[in-house]
C-alpha cells in the first residue's frame, strides 16, 4: 500500500511540472538543474573553485549530520565560503577519477524549486534547488559519507600513546589526539571526538566520516605531524604540544 501511495505521489509530482512548464520547457529546467548539480560535484573532484561558485546560491549551507564518539547526532555545517575555500585548495582533486562514479538524478520540479540526488564515490547529497535571475542554484545540500567497510587492525597501547598531543592545521583550527581506555580519539576546534581506528601502525579512519589520519614521524623518529585525507582532499597538520 504504502509503495503505491509513494508511486501515485511520484506521478503526482511529475504531472504537475509538466503543467507549469510544458513537456519541452521541463526537460530544458531538468537539464540545467542537472549541469548545477554536475558543476558541484565535479567543482569539487577538480577543484575548481569557479564551477562551484556557479552551482552554489549566496546563502547555500551543506550540512551532514554524522554520529559523534557517543553516538550523539553532530550537525557539521559549511557555507559557500568554506566550500569555495575548500575548492580553491584543491577539493577533491587527489581522489582517483576511476573510483568518483558520479550519478546524478533529479528527484522533483516545480516552478522555481527542485530536487535532486547526487552519488560519487565520496559523498551521498541530496540538494535542494532555487531558480534565481542567475539560472538555477543549489540552496541546501544535506550529505552522508559514502563509507567502505574497512576492518581494523589492533596497534601496541605504547605507540597510541605516542599520537597524543595537539596538531595545529589553521591559527584558527586543530585537532586534539586523546588516548583514553586503548582507544585513540580525535577532535577538531569546536567538534565533538571521534574515534580512530588503525588501519596499520599509522594510518587510522573514522568509520563513518570518509576520512584518514596518516601520523608521520621525523628523523628523530617522533611524531611531527599529521596528514589528514578527506573527500579527496589531504591537508597537513603541524603537532605543537
Amino acid at each position: 500500500m504504502k509503495k503505491f501511495v509513494l508511486g501515485i505521489l511520484i506521478v503526482l509530482i511529475v504531472f504537475l511540472g509538466l503543467f507549469v512548464f510544458g513537456e519541452k520547457d521541463i526537460d530544458a529546467e531538468r537539464i540545467a538543474i542537472e549541469q548545477a548539480a554536475m558543476d558541484y560535484i565535479e567543482g569539487w573532484y577538480e577543484g575548481n573553485a569557479d564551477r562551484m561558485e556557479r552551482a552554489l546560491h549566496p546563502e547555500m549551507v551543506r550540512r551532514a549530520m554524522i554520529p559523534d564518539a557517543e553516538g550523539k547526532e553532530y550537525f557539521q555545517n559549511l557555507a559557500k565560503p568554506d566550500i569555495i575555500r575548500a575548492a580553491e585548495g584543491g577539493g577533491g582533486s587527489k581522489f582517483p577519477a576511476e573510483e568518483r562514479q558520479i550519478a546524478i538524478k533529479v528527484i522533483a520540479l516545480y516552478k522555481t524549486i527542485a530536487s535532486a540526488r547526487v552519488d560519487s564515490g565520496s559523498f551521498i547529497d541530496f540538494l535542494h534547488f532555487g531558480k534565481t535571475e542567475g539560472g538555477w542554484k543549489i540552496v541546501n545540500a544535506l550529505w552522508l559519507p559514502n563509507v567502505k567497510e574497512r576492518n581494523p587492525v589492533r596497534v601496541d597501547p605504547e605507540i597510541l600513546k605516542e599520537y597524543e598531543g595537539e596538531y595545529e592545521l589553521t591559527p584558527e583550527f586543530a585537532v586534539s589526539v586523546t588516548l583514553k581506555d586503548g582507544r585513540l580519539y580525535v577532535q577538531g576546534t569546536g567538534q565533538p571526538p571521534f574515534e580512530l581506528f588503525a588501519e596499520s601502525d599509522t594510518v587510522f579512519f573514522l568509520k563513518d566520516v570518509p576520512a584518514t589520519l596518516n601520523f608521520v614521524r621525523g628523523e628523530q623518529g617522533r611524531v611531527t605531524h599529521v596528514i589528514l585525507e578527506q573527500g579527496g582532499g589531504e591537508a597537513t597538520a603541524k603537532k605543537i604540544k
